[in-house]
């Protein structure tokens, strides 16, 4: 199984445009980042049926190309979509994710701003992977955030971070940094916080969960090879959502990392974002 996940892991490198630079992994694996076309479109029209803009957050190591897919789905069906390449730093300057979230919630929270004011949008609605939930909740929470995300939708996100098992496990799969580097909080000033009972994520769930007048859902995946255990990505609140994929579709075998990639995810969120044109979200969306 751990060699299985280690594969999904980088078939979704394969997928989001990363090239590995030496058939032997020994040096770092970087993105190649490409314009998603209708992307940050500030030509689009808001309309009765899609009234928000959506912004789309990426997770940890990864660039808003891991949404490609999903992005040009929602735009066919008419929606403002937008989002970016947050929290670089350092030795990795492509990949994002990697900055302190308060830093990424900033710099987050100043993009989404510009697409309101640019818009004239009173609300926006999030879908975010991994890491792009958490930085989306502090933005809400401790930042200027609130009262601007009518839903925020979560696929494997880290509410309540990951063991360091977790990490030691994304460390393995990418060859990028090593979770026992005592370094590591230098090359990547997020991996301490991203641990389940740091300061930050003790932070981040102070007063409870959830985000009062957000409507919330998650969808987790029991071969989370990054949050472990896989629930740690739930929510226990009022107007949350929270679901399994493989309850949803038992043949759906999406590790952490491409859980973008997944048809029966994009039709989830598809329903959370519309209820009103809701379609079954099963095994039959994978055709």
């Amino acid at each position: 199984m751990g060699v299985e996940r280690v594969h999904d892991f980088r078939s979704h490198c394969i997928n989001a445009g990363f090239i590995p630079l030496s058939s032997n992994h020994e040096r770092p694996i970087v993105a190649k980042e490409t314009a998603i076309r209708g992307l940050n479109d500030y030509n689009c029209k808001l309309t009765p049926a899609h009234p928000r803009p959506v912004i789309l957050l990426h997770g940890t190591l990864d660039t808003i190309n891991i949404w490609t897919v999903f992005a040009l789905k929602l735009i066919a069906r008419g929606y403002c979509v937008f989002g970016i390449t947050y929290g670089r730093f350092g030795i990795i300057p492509i990949l994002g994710g990697l900055t302190k979230i308060e830093d990424s919630a900033k710099e987050v929270g100043a993009f989404i701003n510009k697409v309101m004011r640019k818009m004239k949008a009173s609300q926006i609605d999030i879908v975010g992977h991994s890491q792009g939930t958490v930085v989306a909740r502090y933005w809400m929470k401790y930042l200027d955030g609130a009262g601007k995300v009518h839903r925020s939708i979560g696929v494997s996100p880290g509410h309540h971070g990951t063991t360091q098992a977790g990490f030691v496990a994304l460390a393995a799969a990418t060859r990028l940094l090593t979770a026992i580097n005592p370094y590591q909080h230098i090359l990547a000033p997020v991996y301490p916080e991203l641990i389940t009972n740091s300061t930050f994520i003790r932070k981040l769930n102070t007063g409870g969960d959830t985000t009062p007048g957000v409507i919330e859902s998650n969808i987790a995946t029991i071969y989370d090879e990054t949050v472990i255990p896989w629930q740690l990505s739930l929510q226990d609140g009022p107007n949350v959502t929270n679901v399994v994929l493989q309850d949803l579709c038992i043949l759906s075998f999406n590790g952490h990392a491409t859980m973008p990639l997944s048809k029966v995810v994009h039709q989830f969120i598809f329903n959370q974002l519309d209820p009103s044109t809701a379609e079954p979200a099963n095994c039959w969306s994978l055709l």
